[in-house]
């Protein structure tokens, strides 16, 4: 007789309830009942008591140690081969979406990565959004983080998709310039974009902004153009923190993060800046890490993604990010 399988045996000496462990399962209470007393037949001794509920007999739970023992042997092995599959001093590509790269560089899951692949090297390239997810889509890359405002699905069809930071768009703005542009309803202007800013409301305020190819000012100049309006640009900066010294620095406000706005203002004193929610065009952010569906690594590569996943989710609170496409 074969011997059967114990993942069920230890499915039900968990839950001690058949019709639980066999939802679990996802198999009928009968065909569970068959498999015990099958198993129970094959060791030739009672592994359950049935009344007044089912409980382990001694024998049932020696079968349970060596069960879970056995569960163990098999989860190490799979890990063995998983790292085999990567190989001896395997190089992995990450490509990085540029504005992004501080935060992601400063939470890269290295100590996670290395214990459990400890022959893998990341090399690390970084460029705009097209550039890195032609890379990835072309196999130049393993890895990828994206920042997926704007984009369109389709072209990550092919892709799973680890969400690692989600954050929308406010208008940062110093008190000088709200009081330079609405001399005589400085307040009256204050409560009211504290509700929500339309930026048609600020088209007369120079605006700093990421060049005029990123996802995000391409969605800003739409909008105006769209309401018929022009605007005017004080300058464009290729990073968050060059726009918001543009801001800080001169008569113009900015788009940016809550998180990166909430950051700078603890930095540069509460009694300089203002952060209004940014009700129209509404932008929101995610920034995603990407890895092939076909890729022959798939497995391991779910994996290390996994630990970039912990690693974001473990953050105290967001890290400050720049997700300009």
């Amino acid at each position: 007789m074969d011997q059967p399988s114990l993942e069920y045996f230890v499915e039900i000496a968990r839950k001690l309830n058949i019709s639980k462990a066999a939802e679990s399962l996802h198999i009928s209470q009968q065909s569970l009942s068959a498999y015990v007393q099958k198993l129970e037949k094959h060791y030739g001794t009672v592994l359950f008591t049935r009344k007044p509920r089912l409980k382990l007999t001694e024998a049932g739970e020696r079968v349970l140690l060596a069960a879970e023992e056995i569960e163990r042997i098999h989860q190490e092995l799979e890990e063995d081969l998983t790292r085999l599959s990567i190989g001896e001093e395997t190089r992995l590509s990450l490509a990085i979406f540029e504005p992004t790269i501080s935060p992601v560089m400063q939470n890269l899951p290295i100590v996670e990565i290395g214990k459990k692949y400890p022959h893998v090297a990341f090399s690390i390239t970084t460029g705009y959004n097209q550039t890195v997810l032609s890379l990835i889509q072309e196999g130049r890359a393993d890895l990828a983080v994206v920042g997926t405002a704007d984009m369109d699905p389709k072209l990550l069809e092919d892709m799973e998709q680890v969400e690692l930071s989600y954050d929308e768009d406010c208008i940062l703005i110093t008190e000088d310039v709200m009081r330079l542009y609405f001399v005589d309803e400085y307040d009256k202007y204050v409560e009211r974009f504290s509700g929500g800013v339309d930026l048609l409301d600020l088209a007369h305020i120079p605006i700093a902004m990421h060049p005029m190819e990123s996802g995000i000012s391409k969605k800003i100049r739409n909008y105006f153009m769209e309401n018929h309006q022009t605007f005017k640009v004080f300058g464009e900066g290729s990073t968050q923190d060059i726009v918001n010294s543009m801001v800080l620095q001169n008569n113009a406000y900015g788009v940016c993060t809550r998180t990166a706005a909430e950051a700078l203002m603890a930095k540069s004193g509460a009694e300089r800046l203002h952060i209004f929610p940014l009700e129209r065009p509404r932008l929101e952010r995610r920034l995603v890490l990407l890895y092939r569906k076909n890729d022959s690594r798939r497995e391991a590569l779910a994996d290390i993604a996994a630990m970039f996943e912990a690693k974001w989710k473990g953050l105290p609170e967001p890290p400050q990010l720049d997700l300009e496409e």
